[in-house]
């Protein structure tokens, strides 16, 4: 993207990704190629929006000394409005047939993509992962939410059903809980659920608790 970029020469580049990502490396790459670049953090939650997103963002111009990044940061900033309202607010009704519709289809694609096992990570690449996480936050080895058995390997679509089967071990997402959809995510989806509901419970936090 940077060859390009450098090839190019856009007016205007503004770039997303995760907090973590080199920012300042970043822009200072854009500063070598004669751009006016500025980096920031972001929260969804900051801007109205009752959910929480961090991201990082920069903006460049295809200018030196240009003061429109810099401009562009202390805008953003005086943008800043707390969510006024409760998240329910900016749903549909749970009885709308959008609703259905929608979860329907992301549960066929679920499983649809049991059968395409390319870019599907393998739990066994993750495993010692979630060990070491587990080990170094003290959260221990149980799986409350998903009530997961790694006898689990692989899936069945009964087409005429249908019906989702599920071979060997077992999977018991609570009552409440989205269990078609849960039961078509691999592995390492189902440990990273129980992690952040451990993860949360350490911190004395229910997130099935909506307020």
């Amino acid at each position: 993207m940077l060859n390009w970029v450098k090839k190019h020469r856009p007016p205007v580049v503004i770039l997303e990704n995760v907090c973590s990502a080199p920012w300042q490396a970043i822009v200072k790459k854009f500063e070598d190629f004669k751009y006016s670049a500025k980096s920031m953090r972001l929260d969804t939650k900051t801007y109205y929006v009752p959910h929480t997103r961090t991201r990082g963002y920069m903006m460049a111009v295809n200018a030196q000394s240009s003061s429109i990044p810099s401009k562009w940061a202390d805008r953003m900033s005086s943008m800043k409005r707390d969510a006024s309202c409760t998240l329910d607010a900016f749903l549909l009704p749970s009885d709308d047939p959008r609703i259905h519709r929608a979860r329907e289809k992301l549960v066929q694609e679920s499983y649809n993509a049991l059968d395409r096992r390319t870019g599907r990570t393998d739990w066994g690449r993750c495993e010692s992962r979630h060990q070491r996480t587990r080990l170094e936050e003290a959260l221990g080895a149980k799986r409350p939410l998903t009530n997961w058995d790694e006898g689990m390997c692989y899936h069945l679509f009964d087409a005429v059903t249908p019906t989702y089967l599920s071979q060997g071990g077992s999977l018991k997402i609570l009552d409440y809980g989205w269990a078609d959809w849960v039961s078509g995510q691999v592995e390492r989806v189902w440990d990273l659920m129980d992690i952040s509901l451990l993860r949360s419970a350490v911190q004395g936090v229910d997130p099935a608790f909506k307020r």
